[in-house]
């Protein structure tokens, strides 16, 4: 049976927005929007990692921020590892990790809106990054909105915000 470990490091996906009108700043919950999508959907063989002192938005992930990453997925008790990031820079999270775990299976995802808000992309993402990290050979990927792409193989696009094949 695979278990698969998630280190939730904030992103868009566990953002929560302040309220009123032209209010634009955010902040992080104290436990993750993952562990409630595991919870409610009864997804099985899952543990959930959420440090809410490391959640940030990926524009301010440093690379001490990236090793850590990197690290935490190269336990050797960890196989098959989820990180939910931020999707600005998770291609350059990815590029750590990748040095570091040559022989395990990362997906990293995230969301292009918040967890808590009505037809956000995130339940989705993590049910595709959970499943990928299963079935998938030895290797890094990005998983988002429906395709696994090894994480040397595409980019984001700025302007539709979706991954795309370099």
């Amino acid at each position: 049976m695979t278990v698969t470990h998630i280190l939730c490091t904030g992103g868009t996906f566990d953002k929560t927005y302040g309220t009123g009108a032209g209010v634009k700043n955010f902040s992080f919950p104290t436990v993750s929007a993952v562990e409630d999508i595991v919870d409610r959907l009864g997804i099985q063989n899952v543990h959930v990692y959420y440090e809410s002192a490391r959640a940030k938005d990926s524009l301010d992930m440093t690379d001490e921020d990236r090793n850590y990453i990197a690290y935490w997925c190269a336990d050797k008790s960890r196989d098959h590892c989820v990180v939910v990031h931020g999707t600005d820079t998770m291609i350059d999270t990815a590029r750590v990790v990748a040095k570091y775990c040559p022989n395990k299976v990362v997906t990293l995802t995230g969301a292009l809106q918040p967890a808590r808000v009505r037809d956000t992309d995130a339940e989705f993402n993590l049910g595709g990054a959970i499943i990928a990290t299963q079935v998938a050979p030895p290797g890094v990927y990005i998983v988002m909105n429906g395709v696994a792409y090894q994480w040397d193989t595409c980019k984001k696009n700025p302007v539709t915000g979706y991954f795309e094949p370099l």
